[in-house]
């Protein structure tokens, strides 16, 4: 029961009291009847209060109390049926004698509604003060929660700008790292460039002076194993000669220094004349290298040397990778975007998808336990594809284990020059 139904018992007990007590004092010959109405129907409101509601629950906690109301009640219902003969002589009398053994009950209860309201009110007081203590120990917690957040919030910016110094010490090391191997790259790419220039001279001689003597342009060379010498020279010269422009040719493109020279070419002259070219070569000799019957054929804007170079390193693997007996195909044809597909097909040894891609890295080969039987640097397919890159276009692999290996040199459209546009030029 909360403190105000108390304090409503406590006036609802204390008022029926002061309207019953003073009933009980007026005399017989000083009774206002319309004064005694209208008390009695003060009473018969307060006692509708007390028996209705929570307030009953105060008035049923004591049987004194409910002794007490229900006396009340009926001594109220007795003067309600004596009230129309109040003007009787005598009935005022009577009416105050029904009266007057309630007078200590209502003061009892009067009382006790009165002491109870005291507790009730100390109890919410006690209860308040807890709710008091228990809101400043939250609001002294939200605080030390706050002070802690902001400790913490202090601590991780220290934290964030101790990395951030540290990462930033971190890109300015590697910013100078970078700037070193960018400049060792390039004094790399001159030294190789440089010494491969430097090689080349000394080559050319070499070549040339032992072609003049295994042809024997100047005469017999007397002994026949003196011209042996002078063809393994030869041979020797050669090789180095392609080794040394290969390694050439990478370090231009590993530089970005290589851009290529576009002139109109036809291609079947340019494919021909390289064919031909490796039919003249000991690898090349005895061997078949097919142009496919029906290919379609386009003029096209490239850097001759470049586009030669590319068909000869996949000529030349064709060549070293699959058997004597077996052809070389050369096959071109359109493709429905317009670029132009210019495809070398074997039937060799072929590869994996996996050594398809290690085949395509420079100074890569493949690790299959063939390396020894077949020379070479592993720089021939990746200058393949540095050289057709620089022209917009990219190579295609598409080989199996055994089975042999379809190599596609695909050109953008924008370097293939329309038939009609050919004879206008």
């Amino acid at each position: 029961m909360t403190a105000w139904l108390i304090a409503h018992a406590t006036f609802v007990a204390g008022d029926l009291a002061q309207r019953v007590l003073p009933l009980s004092v007026l005399g017989d010959g000083a009774v206002d009847a319309d004064e005694v109405q209208l008390r009695l129907e003060i009473v018969e409101s307060r006692l509708a209060v007390l028996g209705n509601g929570e307030v009953k629950a105060f008035i049923d906690r004591d049987p004194e109390h409910q002794a007490a109301l229900t006396q009340l009640t009926g001594v109220v219902g007795e003067l309600e049926t004596l009230m129309p003969l109040i003007a009787r002589p005598g009935m005022a009398a009577a009416i105050l004698g029904k009266l007057t053994p309630l007078e200590g009950s209502l003061g009892r209860l009067a009382a006790a509604a009165n002491h109870d309201g005291g507790e009730q009110v100390a109890e919410d007081q006690r209860q308040l003060l807890q709710l008091h203590w228990l809101f400043s120990a939250v609001s002294a917690g939200i605080i030390l929660c706050g002070f802690a957040l902001v400790a913490l919030l202090f601590w991780q910016n220290k934290l964030l700008s101790r990395a951030h110094g540290e990462l930033q010490t971190m890109a300015d090391d590697l910013r100078v790292a970078k700037d070193s191997a960018e400049g060792a790259s390039e004094a790399k790419t001159r030294f190789l460039a440089n010494m491969s220039h430097e090689l080349r001279t000394p080559l050319n001689a070499i070549i040339g002076f032992s072609e003049i003597l295994s042809q024997e342009v100047l005469g017999p060379v007397g002994t026949p194993q003196y011209r042996d010498y002078a063809a393994d020279i030869l041979k020797s010269g050669r090789h180095m000669y392609e080794l040394v422009s290969d390694i050439l040719t990478m370090a231009k493109l590993d530089s970005g220094n290589f851009e290529p020279r576009l002139e109109l070419l036809d291609l079947e002259a340019v494919v021909r004349s390289s064919v031909t070219m490796l039919l003249g070569t000991e690898m090349g000799s005895g061997r078949e290298l097919v142009i496919q019957d029906g290919a379609e054929w386009q003029a096209m804007r490239a850097d001759e040397r470049a586009l030669r170079q590319i068909l000869l390193n996949v000529l030349s693997n064709a060549l070293k990778f699959s058997a004597p007996e077996t052809p070389v195909l050369v096959t071109c044809h359109h493709l429905l975007d317009g670029s132009l597909r210019l495809m070398v097909i074997d039937e060799g040894i072929g590869m994996t998808k996996e050594e398809a891609r290690i085949a395509m890295e420079p100074f890569q080969q493949i690790d299959n336990g063939l390396a020894p039987q077949y020379e070479g640097t592993g720089l021939g397919l990746s200058i393949v594809r540095g050289l057709i890159e620089r022209h917009g276009g990219r190579v295609v692999i598409d080989s199996e284990t055994g089975k042999g290996t379809r190599i596609a040199l695909i050109f953008p459209k924008e370097l293939v020059v329309p038939e009609q546009l050919l004879h206008v030029a």
